[in-house]
């Protein structure tokens, strides 16, 4: 019986979260009541969005933050640990599996050196493109303008840092296809 009401209560205490963020951030949109666990940090800057296109699944100390788009569509779970960070677009298909302690990044930083001192107040910026499907393993970075198709699986510890197509399994530093996938 313990189970059933700390569930119960877990559960209620995630509705009360996205009720929040349903009324009280414009910036940010939720089509369907998801769970959302504690520890959220989400934040859209002015004239910045985050668009969950469907049902979530956000698990505890996710950050989520937009200077420009994010988008994330129906079906997605996102677990601990992780962050998602667009600086221009972030979009993620339908069915994308995220695994904790996952970066996904539209932007690195730019350096100087000036006086013997590294300036980093510049970035570089490109998009990302996840498609639908997609099963991104423990501890994975992908880096600035990558995209991603249809029916992949990144494996753990993986750092993309370039386009894996469709079908396929990729894993390493940096990330290699290792296999074809032969979907009927």
């Amino acid at each position: 019986m313990q189970l059933f009401e700390t569930s119960f209560y877990l559960k209620f205490c995630a509705f009360i979260r996205y009720l929040i963020i349903i009324f009280f951030l414009k910036r940010i949109k939720i089509k369907n009541v998801s769970y959302i666990g504690f520890g959220l940090k989400l934040f859209a800057e002015k004239n910045a969005s985050i668009t969950i296109n469907g049902k979530i699944n956000i698990r505890n100390h996710v950050e989520l933050q937009s200077k420009g788009q994010l988008n994330i569509g129906t079906g997605c779970g996102i677990n601990s640990f992780s962050r998602i960070i667009a600086f221009e677009k972030i979009t993620l298909g339908n069915k994308v599996s995220i695994a904790q302690f996952v970066s996904i990044l539209d932007h690195d930083h730019s350096y100087e050196i000036e006086d013997e001192k590294i300036n980093l107040s510049e970035y570089k910026i490109k998009p990302i493109r996840i498609g639908n499907n997609v099963w991104i393993g423990d501890k994975v970075t992908i880096t600035k303008g990558v995209t991603i198709g249809d029916n992949v699986v990144i494996g753990a510890n993986s750092v993309v840092t370039k386009d894996i197509p469709s079908n396929s399994i990729a894993a390493g530093i940096p990330a290699e296809v290792l296999k074809k996938l032969d979907l009927k």
